[in-house]
């Protein structure tokens, strides 16, 4: 911490945010609440930890549909403006154009070598394809039987969790 009160090494980020969510043992909480008292860059810190889990806490995840990362959250991070994008956008659009002339120029012909991988992924798709179709045909009957076999068996477990229900109502009654 750059305004440590203290010797640096005694600053440890951890168990700042520790004790700002509140998992330090009473002992080493009273350390670290030594500690904040006088070094100005970890109680900053842990000032900063307490705001963030307080904004956290106050999202309703209720009407969220789950996600990798909640809206609010990701809403809150920063991101780069319009223009910023698309001028990143640009570059490398311009760097693409560049390269493709450089290889042109340089006799690579990076559209035929565009088109040649390009027919290579099609070949391997319908390869993949071919044998999908080659392995369905052939265990056909035997997927058709065991599908049929799992439908027997699970309309056996519901006429049995049914009739035991059944009993259990009608010896409560």
């Amino acid at each position: 911490m750059s305004a440590c009160g203290q010797d640096p090494c005694a600053c440890d980020p951890e168990k700042v945010f520790e004790l700002a969510d509140g998992s330090l043992d009473s002992g080493r909480e009273r350390e670290v609440r030594g500690h904040l008292a006088s070094c100005d860059g970890c109680r900053e810190l842990y000032e900063r930890e307490l705001d963030l889990n307080a904004f956290l806490s106050s999202l309703d995840f209720s009407r969220t549909r789950p996600r990798s990362v909640c809206q609010g959250v990701a809403m809150a991070l920063p991101t780069r403006p319009a223009k910023v994008r698309i001028l990143w956008g640009l570059l490398a659009g311009a760097l693409l154009v560049a390269a493709l002339v450089s290889l042109e120029l340089n006799g690579a012909q990076p559209v035929i070598l565009a088109m040649n991988i390009l027919g290579a992924c099609w070949g391997l798709v319908a390869g993949s394809a071919d044998v999908a179709h080659a392995v369905l045909a052939a265990a056909g009957t035997t997927i058709l039987l065991a599908l049929a076999l799992g439908a027997l068996i699970d309309i056996l477990i519901a006429l049995a969790v049914v009739s035991v229900s059944r009993g259990r109502r009608a010896r409560e009654a």
